[in-house]
């Protein structure tokens, strides 16, 4: 994707951009806005509005890893119109930037104010884990939005993946003792440690490719039970397409007590 002034500043002439338009070689999209072949087709969307690709799929652009999403999560800055009315086309405080795709903080802000305190939770905590913004950068985010900032705040920690914090924020929520990346002797780090005696692992979408990693966590598996600990491992779907069953079955096991047995010495 480049704009019409990146390319002349590229060395390419006005003649140069039609003959590659009357090619097929580019594709003028927008008034100014040319599209390369194997462009991001959320952000080719976003341009023809005439917003930029922003929230959830700025994020995801930027590196991130978000939550399944649907519709199209373009961004419009200050001054600037809409070319449709959309619910997932919104406006933002920041003059529109000239390029395709809005900063990351602008990204991460967006998300803060457009969607729910889990989605905001889990897209800040894949940036802090990935580390390409700061402690300083997200209270400082998170500081502007004094409601909403403070919920997200409250269940804000570390993660290694956006299903550990999804599971985590509902039992957070629910006053259950959570821990997460915690190292038990002779297991090794968990994702999960619910109470005393809970373990939750929260497979990726890839996991288990590997024989090799497959049978090491059933090695762990077996010596948590032998140490009094339950462990309740997760896949993908469970958490994200199948997550009213599964947040079902969590809450049996809080009740019957799971997480709450003695351990062995």
């Amino acid at each position: 994707m480049r704009s019409y002034s990146e390319l002349r500043g590229e060395g390419a002439s006005r003649r140069d951009i039609e003959h590659a338009v009357a090619s097929g070689a580019v594709s003028r999209i927008a008034r100014g806005w040319y599209a390369f072949p194997g462009a991001h087709p959320e952000v080719v969307k976003a341009i023809q509005h005439g917003a930029r690709a922003g929230c959830l799929a700025g994020c995801q652009l930027h590196g991130l890893w978000v939550p399944p999403y649907t519709g199209l999560h373009a961004v419009y800055g200050a001054g600037c119109a809409p070319s449709l009315r959309d619910p997932d086309l919104h406006s933002y405080r920041a003059p529109q930037p000239r390029v395709p795709v809005w900063p990351l903080l602008d990204c991460l802000e967006q998300v803060v104010q457009r969607h729910s305190t889990e989605t905001a939770v889990i897209v800040l905590e894949s940036a802090l884990n990935l580390r390409v913004v700061s402690d300083e950068e997200v209270s400082l985010l998170l500081h502007r939005h004094v409601v909403r900032g403070a919920l997200v705040r409250r269940h804000l920690s570390s993660a290694e993946s956006g299903s550990e914090t999804r599971v985590r924020v509902f039992l957070q929520r629910r006053n259950v003792p959570v821990r997460p990346q915690v190292e038990i002797d002779g297991v090794g780090r968990v994702d999960l440690l619910v109470g005393r005696s809970l373990i939750i692992e929260c497979d990726s979408l890839a996991h288990h490719s590997a024989k090799d990693r497959y049978e090491l966590d059933r090695f762990r598996d077996l010596n948590a039970r032998d140490l009094g600990f339950d462990t309740a491992r997760l896949s993908y779907r469970q958490v994200w397409q199948q997550w009213g069953w599964t947040r079902a079955v969590l809450g049996r096991q809080i009740r019957l007590g799971r997480h709450s047995r003695p351990i062995f010495s």
